[in-house]
């Protein structure tokens, strides 16, 4: 016999539909899932397990004599060739009377009538027992699946004289339900994902344990007999994924590497210490190894770094296949950035690569955290939503499971839904009324949903000077909360756009009677020309998008061209120099520009981000004091809202407090080139606004 990884599988599974019985929606889908999987050469690597090439017995019109016929036959097939046989049975079942027996229902079958169904115990029996065949796997997704296995005697004896071999999957206890196939679709995730921490071929045990976390309400069983001594190796379900991905290239970065030196070293001088692009394999051999030293200090550290570089090549592997082509340099970083700025941490100086983030955050979690499972998951969650994943898809929790995350990971995915559902309001506040650059008689207000606009209103500035302005800022406010609430939806961002002449020393967000209005939203500044552009500015927008793309993907230093006084004391050669592309980054100014508005507009028609200090700061902002934007960068403009905070209360951030900055990013220009009106008009007219849907009205104790 040749019962090891190499030797020959086939596979049969039965999914029939029993007239009498609820008809069963994903029948067909399971079962067709469930042979996908283990037909995969990769993972399942069985072949069709009848001699014309069938495997799949499903749909109406099969009756129990006919699934009998042909699971004989895949028997006889099987022992032909001395392959193991993986038989599937998926479908209503019953054990009837007080008995304890399995029996799978056919189209004429009826609850409890033996006549007319198959004896799946039986069944597993006479594969088991044939000469020829070496060994049998079974996987019951029915109702009562707990019943499946047959009579001890009919293993221990019969024509093999008990050198049979079984091993049973089962989706519930005797007298139990299995609801809407969730085994089996679960089982096809699972052998998909793999699972890290365990060898190069999955048993039974591996799989029930696995699937206990993710099948509710069921009590997955398994089922062992092996009485064959001289086989070569047991019974496995499938490969593990896991340890084939793992194989395809560099998966674990330089701190895995320092850190299992170090620990292995600290173990065992002797001990070998995988490289940097592990065979899983290799890694579980480690793993082995570090558990047969003493328990103690030093090995459990050891431990620890080994299953970090496990989880590490397991998530990179998972994610690479699991997002596929979405993977890109910018969202990988945004996820790791907007992740670092939810810790109030930087993210650190790793490359943005799948492999050094998730480095960086399984070896350089916080002391206060035993390993970076809870840092990876949430990287994960924000990733999958960034790349438009679902948070329901089997593989996500498959792979939670793997490393042992699954509370993680749904704590992950609820975080991440509350942090969506806190950024889905926006309201921009537009100040470009005013032909002359002064305090506007009017603002216009537009509330913004996802990025759409919904509503939009026209606030009087009376009278028109700052206080009119921010009077009728707080009245827009006002009103945007009030359509925050029928939405049941937090409105916590207000951009605001203002003319150059404006922005040289107005702080809007220092705006408010009661509170600051920057303490209570994440208030950002843009320039209010590109709502109503010139010919000038117009013909020069595609530029500017394309410098923000630029320098929203730079990884390397600061992507801001600093000017001096003497920079721009000649505004004939300061236009010259914009004219010509010198300055193709971000633009800061090194001192304030006193009461010179034209130079702001100048600038701002040529960079998407403009940076000057603030009037109160007499020595400028001098190259000595870059690190700290440097420091700050990655989570621009956020970052500043936070340092104004924190200097209002009396807090840290001060030098960087010593900024402004104008940010008008990708979403800032795609809503001037959606929604403003024709430079010849003196007034903006309101885009349409959508309908919105209302919410249903729900009474006390819906669902």
């Amino acid at each position: 016999m040749s019962s090891g990884p190499g030797g020959r599988r086939h596979v049969v599974v039965v999914a029939p539909h029993c007239a009498s019985m609820e008809h069963l929606e994903r029948l067909e889908e399971a079962a067709t899932d469930l042979y996908a999987v283990l037909t995969d050469p990769a993972l399942g690597s069985c072949e069709p397990g009848m001699s014309d090439g069938g495997a799949l017995i499903m749909g109406h019109g099969l009756e129990s004599r006919s699934v009998v016929d042909r699971l004989e036959e895949a028997i006889g097939h099987a022992a032909e060739h001395g392959a193991t046989l993986v038989l599937g049975f998926l479908g209503h079942g019953f054990a009837p009377g007080r008995t304890s027996e399995l029996h799978l229902m056919c189209a004429e079958s009826g609850e409890d009538l033996r006549h007319g169904a198959v004896n799946v115990g039986e069944m597993l029996a006479r594969a088991a027992d044939h000469p020829g065949v070496d060994g049998v796997i079974g996987i019951i997704d029915t109702c009562h699946a707990g019943g499946a296995p047959p009579a001890m005697d009919a293993l221990t004896g019969g024509a093999r004289s008990g050198r049979t071999r079984l091993s049973l999957l089962m989706a519930s206890s005797v007298g139990q339900a299995a609801r809407d196939l969730v085994f089996s679709r679960q089982l096809a995730a699972l052998v998909r994902a793999g699972l890290p921490r365990t060898g190069t071929h999955l048993s039974t045990t591996d799989v029930r344990d696995a699937l206990r976390a993710v099948v509710v309400g069921q009590n997955v069983t398994c089922f062992e007999y092996d009485g064959d001594g001289l086989a070569d190796g047991p019974l496995w379900v499938a490969r593990n994924a896991a340890v084939v991905k793992a194989r395809g290239g560099n998966l674990s970065g330089t701190l895995a590497t320092e850190e299992l030196t170090r620990a292995l070293t600290a173990l065992d001088p002797a001990a070998p210490v995988p490289d940097g692009a592990p065979d899983l394999g290799e890694a579980l051999h480690c793993r082995t190894a570090v558990l047969r030293h003493p328990p103690g200090p030093a090995r459990e550290r050891a431990l620890r770094a080994v299953d970090g570089l496990i989880t590490a090549v397991t998530t990179v592997a998972f994610i690479r296949e699991w997002i596929g082509t979405g993977l890109t340099t910018a969202r990988l970083r945004q996820a790791h950035h907007t992740l670092s700025a939810a810790a109030g941490r930087p993210p650190g100086a790793c490359a943005p690569t799948d492999v050094a983030i998730v480095d960086e955050l399984t070896f350089n979690h916080p002391v206060s955290e035993s390993d970076g499972r809870r840092g990876l998951t949430q990287f994960v969650a924000l990733l999958a939503q960034i790349c438009g994943k679902s948070s329901d898809d089997p593989a996500l929790r498959s792979w939670a499971v793997g490393i042992q995350a699954l509370v993680e990971v749904n704590d992950a995915v609820e975080a991440t839904a509350r942090r969506a559902s806190r950024s889905r309001l926006t309201l921009v506040i537009g100040l470009h009324a005013s032909l002359t650059g002064d305090w506007p008689e009017t603002v216009d207000g537009w509330l913004l949903l996802d990025g759409s606009v919904i509503h939009h209103q026209e606030f009087r500035s009376d009278p028109a000077d700052r206080r009119g302005t921010e009077a009728a800022i707080e009245d827009a406010v006002l009103w945007a909360e009030d359509h925050a609430g029928t939405l049941a939806l937090p409105l916590t961002r207000v951009d605001v756009a203002a003319p150059g002449k404006l922005l040289l020393d107005w702080h809007p967000e220092e705006a408010g009677a009661a509170m600051l209005l920057g303490v209570r939203y994440d208030v950002r500044l843009h320039w209010s020309s590109r709502l109503a552009p010139d010919a000038s500015v117009r013909s020069i927008e595609a530029m500017v998008a394309a410098r923000w793309e630029s320098l929203s993907g730079e990884t390397g230093e600061t992507p801001v061209d600093w000017l001096g006084p003497g920079d721009v004391a000649d505004p004939q050669a300061l236009r010259g120099r914009l004219r010509n592309g010198s300055y193709a980054r971000g633009i800061g100014l090194l001192h304030h520009p006193g009461t010179d508005a034209h130079l702001l507009d100048t600038l701002l028609a040529y960079t998407p981000v403009l940076l000057w200090p603030q009037p109160h700061a007499p020595a400028g902002f001098p190259a000595e004091r870059h690190a700290f934007l440097d420091d700050s960068w990655w989570a621009m403009p956020g970052a500043l809202v936070d340092a104004y905070r924190k200097r209002w209360q009396g807090g840290a951030g001060a030098d960087l407090a010593d900024l402004r900055a104008v940010w008008d990013d990708e979403e800032w220009l795609r809503f001037c080139r959606l929604f403003r009106t024709p430079p010849s008009s003196a007034r903006p007219a309101p885009p349409a606004s959508p309908a919105l849907p209302v919410p249903p009205v729900r009474s006390e104790g819906s669902p």
